[in-house]
C-alpha cells in the first residue's frame, strides 16, 4: 500500500514525460498541477535527437505562446509511437583547461578559442599546457 502511495506523489522527470510522447505509455500531464518538470525547451531538445521529430521540434521552436499543457499535447498526439534510442549530445570536455586559458590569455569566447586550438601543432600544446600550469609570480 505504501508504494503505490509513493507512485501517487512522485511526480514525472522530463526522461518521464519524453518516453510519454514517443510512446504512449500513458497520459501523465496533469493539466490542474504545476508540472514543474516539464521544460518545453529540454523537450525539444530531447526529440531534436531524432531524425523523423526534428522537424517536429524546430515547429514548437517557433511557437513560443503556448502553454506547457498545449505544448504536451501537440507533440503527444503527433509524434508516431515508437522507442527511439539514442545519447543526448554532451559538450566535449578535453582540453578544457586549455581552453580557459587560451580564452584569458587571448581575451576569445569558447568558439574562438575551439578555432585557436585547431591551429597549435602538438608542441605548442604542450608549451600552452606547461604555461597554464605555472602559477605565481611574474
Amino acid at each position: 500500500m505504501a508504494k503505490s502511495e509513493e507512485e501517487k506523489t512522485k511526480e514525472p522527470s522530463l526522461f518521464d514525460f519524453l518516453n510519454d510522447i514517443t510512446t504512449k505509455k500513458k497520459y501523465l500531464f496533469e493539466p490542474d498541477q504545476a508540472n514543474k518538470n516539464y521544460s518545453e525547451f529540454m523537450i525539444n531538445r530531447g526529440l531534436a535527437q531524432h531524425l523523423d521529430t526534428i522537424l517536429i521540434a524546430n515547429e514548437l521552436n517557433k511557437k513560443t505562446c503556448m502553454t506547457k499543457q498545449m505544448h504536451h499535447d501537440y507533440l503527444f498526439y503527433s509524434v508516431d509511437a515508437k522507442p527511439r534510442y539514442g545519447k543526448w549530445a554532451k559538450a566535449d570536455t578535453t582540453d578544457a583547461d586549455l581552453l580557459e586559458y587560451i580564452k584569458k590569455t587571448y581575451c576569445v569566447n569558447q568558439s574562438v578559442a575551439i578555432e585557436y586550438l585547431t591551429l597549435f601543432d602538438k608542441t605548442e600544446l604542450e608549451s600552452l599546457k606547461s604555461e597554464s600550469e605555472r602559477t605565481g609570480g611574474k
